[in-house]
């Protein structure tokens, strides 16, 4: 038995989407002003007692992401995803940081050699993978739905397409 999916027309359903698209477009709105004023206002140097903390502690939370990623993986769990698209974004965020801040240091070119040859490599691996299941879960959901024909790129497929009437006037 499959589980009730609330309708898109849904008065709760409707207002929820409407609160998480303010929220989201507010805070994009609100991030363009606020680049400008940090880029203008932070100082080109400074010096903080904490930075092996902030590091071994960023370091440490990829670690968790990755051996969490990796149960998943093992185990062949759906939440692989989410976790793998974590995880790629904290290796992202490693080789920007690592970059960044040793661009006027003897260790750039480590940095480089680390972004280039792991974290980000890794972290599109990731991203292809995650890609790859959900195409795979919506594959099987598809033909489980009875629809016919190919389906459609993730990128054109409505949140909840699957559960919509399989009529020819809807698209898919």
């Amino acid at each position: 038995m499959l589980p009730e999916v609330p309708s898109p027309d849904d008065p709760h359903v409707r207002h929820m989407r409407r609160v998480l698209l303010a929220v989201i477009t507010g805070s994009f709105l609100f991030l363009i002003p606020w680049i400008g004023y940090l880029y203008v206002s932070l100082p080109t140097h400074r010096t903080v007692s904490n930075w092996r903390y902030a590091w071994v502690g960023f370091d440490g939370a990829l670690i968790v992401l990755l051996g969490i990623t990796a149960v998943c993986a093992w185990r062949r769990l759906q939440i692989f995803i989410p976790w793998a698209v974590a995880t790629a974004t904290l290796l992202c965020c490693d080789a920007w940081f690592d970059i960044v801040l040793d661009w006027n240091s003897g260790d750039l070119a480590v940095s480089i050699l680390t972004a280039a040859v792991a974290e980000l490599p890794l972290a599109a691996l990731l991203l292809h993978a995650a890609r790859r299941m959900i195409r795979l879960t919506l594959t099987v959901a598809w033909a489980r739905a009875g629809r016919e024909g190919p389906v459609p790129p993730l990128s054109r497929m409505s949140v909840l397409v699957l559960t919509e009437d399989a009529g020819p006037e809807r698209r898919p």
